[in-house]
């Protein structure tokens, strides 16, 4: 059986994607609780924004960067302060359909009752499942346009996944030294094939 090599692509570049090429790179930066302001990410998501026309930031916290911005906490300069969920429902109702979606949820069951203790608000058993990034992930596939780009922020590399009809475009992974988790961060676009018989949300 005939194999690639590693000669045969640019050493920025591997094939995981169901032999697509995805792009690849990883670089060391400071950690922030501002996802950000960390300098290859600020450029990882303004490359994606400089060619959107319209997008949405359900977690935007301080950045007014996309179309439609929200974020729970009311101290901070996002236009909406609201529910993830109840926004992204109150776009649908709307008619919304963007060409990207930058998706930087808290990464962890612990962050999402941090989130929650700055506005009073108790965490609750099903926010404890996991459920949560299930949910938010449904609300956004409807919003996507035809070939939308979702960013996605995390420890993983979960994403939107087949089964909402994205495919991997780039990874990009920052690392940060010492004890900290890497950040990853994953662009998708939404392909016009339906998904496969085996795509799985992960």
């Amino acid at each position: 059986m005939k194999t690639e090599t590693a000669i045969e692509r640019p050493l920025d570049e591997i094939v995981i994607n169901h032999g697509r090429a995805v792009a690849f790179s990883r670089h060391w930066s400071m950690p922030s609780s501002d996802t950000f302001d960390i300098p290859q990410i600020k450029g990882f998501v303004q490359k994606h924004l400089i060619k959107s026309k319209v997008s949405i930031d359900p977690f935007a916290r301080n950045k007014r960067w996309a179309t439609y911005t929200n974020d729970l906490n009311p101290e901070t300069a996002a236009e909406c302060h609201m529910e993830a969920l109840d926004f992204l429902e109150m776009l649908k109702g709307k008619g919304v359909k963007a060409d990207l979606i930058i998706f930087d949820p808290p990464y962890s069951v612990r962050q999402v009752a941090e989130c929650y203790a700055q506005v009073g608000r108790k965490t609750t058993m099903q926010d404890t499942q996991g459920r949560s990034w299930t949910n938010w992930k449904a609300a956004i596939a409807p919003l996507c346009a035809d070939e939308a780009i979702v960013l996605s922020f995390g420890w993983n590399t979960v994403g939107m996944g087949l089964k909402h009809g994205f495919e991997i475009q780039e990874i990009l992974l920052v690392c940060h030294g010492g004890v900290h988790n890497d950040t990853i961060c994953l662009a998708e676009k939404k392909t016009l094939q339906e998904p496969g018989l085996f795509a799985h949300d992960l």
